[in-house]
């Protein structure tokens, strides 16, 4: 599975999925934030700030897991995560923030240099990204 595939198929269960590389941290300087709106008076969150993208991605699938609906395909390997996290990671290094959020109702949005854009696809998100941080 791609990362994308993994917040994509989140959000078919109206998951909201926040992804930050926050290069002026010293530590835990990943943010894996998973949400569910209010919908009927429900509402769930789960995330937190990590050392690796990996290890976000480890604690949204043991979160996602506890949530009702069938999660079977949380155990495929996500096999460009490590190419994402070393973009990232190289972006961070410069000292700037860069946040990809996705949601089924409004799809995938970036957020970096000061500007937010929405996106067709985690990829379109990236380069835009880039783009604005003059990459």
């Amino acid at each position: 599975m791609l990362l994308a595939e993994f917040f994509e198929r989140a959000g078919l269960a109206g998951v909201v999925s926040l992804v930050k590389m926050d290069g002026p941290r010293p530590r835990n300087k990943w943010t894996v934030h998973l949400s569910k709106p209010p919908y009927v008076g429900e509402y769930w969150m789960s995330g937190g700030d990590f050392t690796t993208l990996d290890r976000g991605l480890a604690s949204a699938r043991r979160a996602l897991g506890e949530l009702p609906g069938d999660w079977s395909w949380l155990d495929e390997p996500i096999s460009d995560a490590d190419a994402y996290a070393e973009l990232f990671e190289a972006v961070g290094e410069t000292g700037e923030l860069f946040i990809v959020q996705y949601s089924a109702e409004s799809k995938w949005v970036s957020y970096a240099g000061g500007a937010q854009r929405s996106c067709a696809t985690l990829d379109e998100c990236v380069e835009n990204g880039l783009a604005e941080l003059g990459w």
